[in-house]
């Protein structure tokens, strides 16, 4: 009994997840996926794993063709029913270009939805020339029936006058060890799946009709995983990543 309830809490651990906080990553586990450290694209309506109270993390992307790069750090708590995240970013394009953005995510959990709202404001900077601030609303409800949800979001972009609309439906199965995703965002589907072992889950994602891949490699040991993430956008560019995150858990008495 004993090694079990450890086993359990050892595969618990596979389950945290971080998106990357840059705009040109395909995350490999699905932008509206319903746990996992926030990002630039990922939904605010996200619950914590069982048992876990908090979490944090570090993430890092690159596109090497075009000097793009971007570095970012997140983390999340549960109050009671809430969940409150946030992540901040750094990007830059070699000399042209920098970002500085930042947001804050809250969510409510119940045990068949999940609803969220979150709030970013971004700092955009051409050096030596000007810089101006956007501001950036998200919302995202998920209706779950365990293993399978689905779920939508929403997203505005205002800069003065102007404003940018986004939204994403998806439709997940979340098994203990084996998933699958599917994400439309108005123009292309996202199609993704993961796997589980004990300490090593495979996850990858693929996107048509304009083709790209992502896959990543998380490694967990305790309450650490540490993941390595490639994705391709043929012919624009390749990018790689990787991501260092923690879970804080409840302790259990066996």
């Amino acid at each position: 009994m004993k090694g079990t309830l450890l086993l359990m809490v050892c595969m618990a651990s596979l389950v945290l997840a971080m998106d990357f906080p840059g705009e040109f990553v395909q995350n490999p586990g699905g932008s509206l996926a319903l746990s996992g450290l926030s990002g630039y694209r990922s939904s605010p309506a996200r619950h914590l794993d069982d048992g876990e109270v908090a979490g944090f993390g570090l993430a890092y992307a690159q596109v090497p063709e075009a000097s793009l790069q971007v570095a970012g750090a997140a983390g999340e708590m549960g109050l009671g029913l809430f969940r409150i995240a946030f992540f901040s970013s750094y990007a830059e394009m070699d000399s042209l270009y920098r970002q500085v953005y930042s947001e804050l995510d809250a969510s409510v959990m119940h045990s068949w939805f999940v609803g969220g709202m979150g709030y970013g404001v971004s700092v955009d900077i051409l050096p030596g020339q000007e810089s101006w601030t956007c501001n950036r609303y998200k919302a995202g409800l998920a209706f779950l029936k365990k293993p399978l949800s689905v779920s939508g979001m929403a997203s505005l972009v205002n800069q003065g006058s102007f404003f940018l609309v986004d939204y994403g439906a998806a439709l997940r199965f979340d098994g203990s060890r084996f998933g699958a995703f599917m994400e439309y965002d108005g123009e292309s589907f996202d199609v993704g799946n993961y796997l589980k072992f004990t300490h090593l889950s495979v996850i990858s994602a693929y996107r048509f009709p304009e083709f790209a891949i992502s896959v990543s490699l998380v490694l967990s040991v305790g309450d650490w995983s540490l993941s390595g993430a490639y994705g391709n956008s043929y012919p624009i560019w390749d990018w790689f990543g990787f991501t260092a995150s923690k879970s804080v858990r409840k302790k259990t008495i066996l």
